[in-house]
């Protein structure tokens, strides 16, 4: 699997050439765009008037320095449709990303939980079928993902959504951390229908939320989980969203701990590949 780091290992609006560079120098794959952490400051390119020429202009700096951009986590939620959000889809395209994370809504409006599979999926699917107009106008896969609130933490959950919307624009992505909030093994893999098209690794303690940890420094079964990931034939890439820590060092440290992280994930790599 190739190995991809999200952005968001450096603090929102942080310059992306500057972070590919020294993502590319550090030994990453590829890079999984993190468009929420772009819309913080009004100044920002992402945000601005000239949007398309920096987002042209990264697509050339990662051509030419062969560090593509594959993967993104947009701004907003299935619910959202202003033009931040929309621009989420133009920006992919532009830089030749394949597959978009959108969060699955899980909340109603009077601020209870969606807790059956039913009407998660119900009002879920209802929000992501007009999306899937600007799914195929840019040719980007959208992602739901298994969540920490109400019927979104059950991968089962997000798999009879993608079953209900039934297009091959629309897909799904596990979160390691995320199912071990909750006690929710790799096992869970075992019983789905419709095999992830990402992955969102990250470790964490279980009862101590969501750390988003590098793999190994939390409480995560990884050799089950990369034996699970075998079994149902998953053929993505090993996608990083192992943060926390990195926004937590000091920048003139940030290189070596994002070294260990890509460490890890080779190690990773090697066992799903041993196996």
């Amino acid at each position: 699997m190739k190995i991809v780091t999200t952005t968001s290992v450096f603090p929102p609006c942080y310059p992306a050439d500057k972070a590919l560079m020294r993502l590319k120098n550090i030994g990453f794959d590829c890079l999984d765009m993190a468009f929420d952490y772009c819309t913080g400051e009004k100044d920002f390119p992402f945000v601005t008037d000239g949007w398309e020429k920096w987002a042209n202009d990264l697509r050339d700096l990662s051509e030419k320095n062969s560090i593509p951009y594959t993967h993104a986590h947009s701004c907003g939620d299935a619910s959202s449709r202003d033009e931040a959000f929309i621009r989420c889809f133009k920006a992919s395209n532009i830089l030749g990303i394949k597959y978009l994370v959108i969060h699955p809504v899980w909340r109603k409006e009077d601020g209870k939980y969606y807790e059956t599979d039913d009407e998660f999926v119900e009002v879920n699917t209802r929000l992501a079928l007009p999306l899937l107009e600007y799914a195929e106008k840019y040719d980007v896969k959208i992602l739901s993902e298994n969540l920490l609130w109400g019927a979104s933490v059950r991968p089962s959950a997000i798999d009879n959504l993608v079953s209900e919307v039934d297009s091959p624009y629309f897909g799904w992505c596990y979160d390691t951390g995320h199912a071990n909030c909750f006690g929710i093994t790799s096992d869970s893999l075992l019983d789905i229908k419709n095999v992830p098209m990402s992955l969102h690794i990250q470790d964490n303690h279980g009862n101590k939320g969501d750390e988003h940890l590098i793999p190994g420094d939390g409480s995560i079964d990884w050799k089950r989980f990369l034996e699970n990931l075998k079994k149902i034939g998953y053929k993505g890439e090993l996608v990083l969203e192992a943060h926390h820590q990195s926004l937590h060092t000091p920048d003139e440290k940030r290189e070596e701990l994002l070294s260990e992280l890509l460490l890890r994930a080779v190690g990773l790599n090697n066992i799903y590949t041993s196996i």
